[in-house]
Order: structure tokens, then sequence, then C-alpha cells
């Protein structure tokens, strides 16, 4: 029996999340909050943490703070999480997050946190690398924290890549060209962050086809680009399957591209088929959309789900009229 490898998630500027949901948004108003929640975070974090309910063996990683990691070390015994973060003089910074239940819109304020030491940007590359293995996940999420510029994502990127460990990327800006330029097997950005990476405006779901074609027959073997209510695109050198769940009750959308990716490497991690992987993925984005926490049905329920989920495959002559 072959023994699955873990995952490693590493979440280099992770935040405390303060979700914070009022009724209507209005700038320069006093607004009375009529819900508000408070829980460990970061790309990496909720991958992880979604890895985990998901019953994978995952390993988190990055940089955390000392003075306030206390929260992160309840929620990685809670759900089962293995923490290997490298601790840092300071707290962790705090993200709020605004929700506008009215129209169902977050806006983000995100704060700064501690900053590593190059002594421990080299502790964490050396941790790492010990880790490393052909065939094993590495996930490299989130924002960079002051001090860490994107030639040190590039650098251990390549690094790993050398031991055969496969790399997947869920940044933006500076630090997602620097990967994508390293080489990696697997990026998730949305539509707004692919044309930044390509520097071009991307005009509809043709654009965003061809775009995504190219850079899985140039650069990486595997793509997703989330699309909001028009569900994601999963690309390969082979195939390109465009998957969607059906109508939901969405209560928060914040951690549900997390969860979609959570779901994506857990099937890679399995061994499962394109189709099968795109399935898992948008389950676990469903579970996530529909809770305020972190949250998976298990046996038939999960079944039953997978199986609602809309799946089209497109070729050269076939384009998806997309609701608008």
């Amino acid at each position: 029996m072959s023994v699955v490898s873990p995952i490693v998630t590493i979440t280099l500027n992770p935040a405390i999340d303060q979700t914070v949901f009022v009724d209507q948004l209005v700038p320069g108003s006093v607004h009375r909050v009529r819900q508000s929640r408070r829980q460990a975070g970061g790309k990496g974090v909720n991958v992880a943490t979604m890895l985990a309910l998901g019953g994978a063996e995952v390993v988190a990683s990055g940089f955390l703070g000392d003075a306030n990691a206390t929260i992160f070390e309840q929620h990685f015994s809670k759900y089962g999480v293995c923490d290997a973060f490298i601790r840092v003089q300071g707290e962790t910074r705090t993200g709020i997050k605004l929700v506008d239940a009215g129209i169902n819109e977050t806006t983000d304020l995100n704060m700064v946190g501690a900053a590593p030491t190059v002594e421990q940007c080299a502790a964490l590359r050396s941790q790492l690398l010990d880790l490393a293995e052909p065939g094993r996940w590495f996930l490299i999420a989130g924002s960079l924290p002051d001090g860490i510029e994107p030639r040190f994502v590039a650098e251990l990127i390549e690094a790993l890549r050398a031991t055969g460990a496969k790399i997947a990327v869920d940044s933006s800006g500076a630090a997602l060209k620097a990967a994508v330029a390293a080489g990696v097997d697997l990026i998730k950005p949305n539509e707004h962050e692919l044309a930044e990476l390509l520097g071009v405006e991307l005009k509809g779901f043709d654009a965003i086809v061809a775009a995504t074609r190219r850079l899985c027959k140039e650069r990486m073997p595997n793509l997703i680009v989330s699309m909001g209510s028009q569900g994601a695109l999963f690309q390969t050198a082979d195939a390109e399957l465009l998957v969607r769940a059906p109508k939901l009750n969405v209560v928060s959308t914040v951690g549900a591209g997390d969860a979609l990716l959570a779901g994506y490497l857990h099937g890679q991690q399995l061994g499962e088929s394109l189709e099968d992987c795109a399935r898992r993925a948008t389950a676990y984005a469903w579970s996530r959309l529909e809770s305020l926490v972190p949250m998976l049905p298990q046996g038939n329920e999960l079944n039953e789900r997978l199986n609602r989920i809309s799946v089209r495959k497109l070729d050269s002559s076939v384009r998806p009229v997309l609701d608008c």
C-alpha cells in the first residue's frame, strides 16, 4: 500500500481575520455591527484547514508572530494541522474584512505584521528543503511580509523544484510573476490577477481561455481561474473544464477561493482525474461559501454534492455562454 505524501502549505504573511458584518456599508457613516468573527487566517492557513477537514495529511509552515500565536496554535490543534511555522518576534497582522450583507461584498483592510529576519528566512528555507521529496505538493500562498522580496519566492521555488517537488502558487502582483518565471506546476489567479500577470486586458471568456491555453502550453501543466459566480476554469495542456456549483445560499465569500484550491490539491494528492479534482475543488468551495467557519460535509452528503456539480468540457470549437 502506497503512502500518501503530506501537502505542505507556506503562508509567509498570515493574518488574524476579523470579519465584521453590517447590513449596508456606507463610507463616512456610523454602522451597527450585526455579527463579528475572529479566526486564524491567511491563504495558506485556510487551504491547510480545508485539506485537514477533507482528511488529507497537511503541514502548515511560514512565519508567525510569537506575540499572538495562540489563536493559530488553537486553530491547528482543533483541525488537526501540523504546525511547522517559524516564530518571529512581534505580532501577526490583523486583516479586517467588512462584509456588506445587503450586496454580499467584502472590503479588506490589511494591517502590517511582524517581519522575519534574514536568519529566519534561512531557517524556513532549510526546513522546507528537509520536507521536500519528489512528487510532494508545496503551496506558496498569499502576500509577502515586509522585508521579503519576490526574489525570495523565486529562489525558494527553484530550490524545491530541484528536489522533484511540485509547486502551486496562489498570489498576485510581483510575487506571482516571480513565481511563474521560476517555474511552477499550478497557479490559481482570478480574472483580474490573470490579466495583471500577462499585462493585457482580458475581454470576455474567449480571451481568458486563450490566455490559459497559452500559459499551460508554455509555462505550467495546471491552471485554475476562479470566476466568482460563473464558476472556475480548470486548464491543463490536454483538457479544459468549466465547472460550476448549483445556485447556493451564500453566507460569506471569505476563504472560498482557498477552499477551491484545497479541494484541487487534495484530489491531486489522491491521484484523481482532472474532472474529479475539479468536482472536489468546487464541492470544497461550495461548503465554504455556505458557512462562516471552515466546514466540509462527509460521506454520502459530500458525494451528493460532487454529483450535482456541473462540468463542461471545452474544445477549440465550443464556447459556452456565460450568465451576465
